[in-house]
């Protein structure tokens, strides 16, 4: 890896630098319409045009159309460091993220809330399913083979789908909820099927502190991102934390992947 200084990544060519500084208007309300008009109709849509054969083709060519070929160097992070690698090998280092997490805590099936059209499914084992809000992604999933249903996080009654004996994760999905008090509130009532729930996911952190944490908590305000998945954690009873690190990982810097890792109590 090479490393990168925040001068080097934050320079005059990153469109960030001026939209941090409030020197370019920038502002998203991360709403329904939102993400239909980015995901489902833009990325999903784009995929689905395609005829591949394997899910690896896919997320190749999802990563392509957003730039970042097999071979280009990508600029990650860990922790507050900031690094260059080439995509393939950042996206290893991400999977293997996931993959070693969820395992760790599955006993019985694996169910990913915004699971897209299923990738990180493809490596957990057999016993996995997802649900997902944009139907072009549920198409393609079950072009493929995969067990995905459409869910909507802000439906209560979306989360019935859940079976009995599982651990659920999200990874980068709950980020496109601003508020994610539905999400705490619905999982809590299919709590009796629910072993452990391992989050991969930006969200701000109040601890933030240094010139980084807050450019990060910046990103995350003006994206309209999520704002309190960690605090409602923290302040509800009824939840257990068992594993809790702050930007772990970050396939774009200012919007690094905090892990946490929680059950709720007997």
């Amino acid at each position: 890896m090479r490393p990168i200084s925040i001068n080097e990544y934050l320079n005059k060519k990153n469109p960030w630098s001026l939209r941090l500084l409030g020197l370019t208007d920038f502002k998203k309300d991360r709403n329904i319409d939102q993400i239909e008009r980015e995901y489902n109709q833009d990325k999903y849509a784009s995929l689905l045009k395609f005829d591949f054969k394997t899910i690896e083709e896919y997320k190749t060519k999802e990563f392509e159309l957003g730039g970042n070929g097999p071979d280009n160097e990508m600029i990650i992070s860990t922790g507050d460091d900031i690094f260059g690698l080439p995509v393939s090998k950042a996206r290893e280092q991400f999977y293997e993220l996931i993959k070693k997490n969820v395992q760790a805590h599955t006993s019985g099936n694996i169910c990913e809330l915004g699971c897209g059209y299923g990738y990180n499914l493809s490596f957990l084992g057999t016993k996995t399913y997802g649900g997902e809000y944009s139907t072009n992604a549920v198409k393609l999933a079950r072009k493929l083979g995969l067990e995905v249903s459409e869910f909507n996080y802000y439906k209560p009654d979306d989360y019935n789908f859940i079976k009995p004996d599982t651990t659920i994760f999200t990874t980068h999905s709950i980020e496109q909820i601003p508020d994610a008090s539905v999400i705490i509130s619905s999982l809590e009532k299919q709590k009796h099927k629910i072993n452990y729930v391992v989050h991969l996911e930006p969200t701000i952190v109040e601890e933030r502190s240094n010139f980084i944490g807050l450019l990060r908590n910046r990103y995350i305000e003006i994206n309209d991102y999520n704002r309190n998945l960690i605090t409602l954690l923290k302040n509800n009873p009824s939840i257990e934390i068992i594993e809790l690190k702050y930007d772990v990982f970050g396939l774009v810097p200012l919007n690094s992947t905090n892990l946490v890792i929680w059950k709720f109590r007997n």
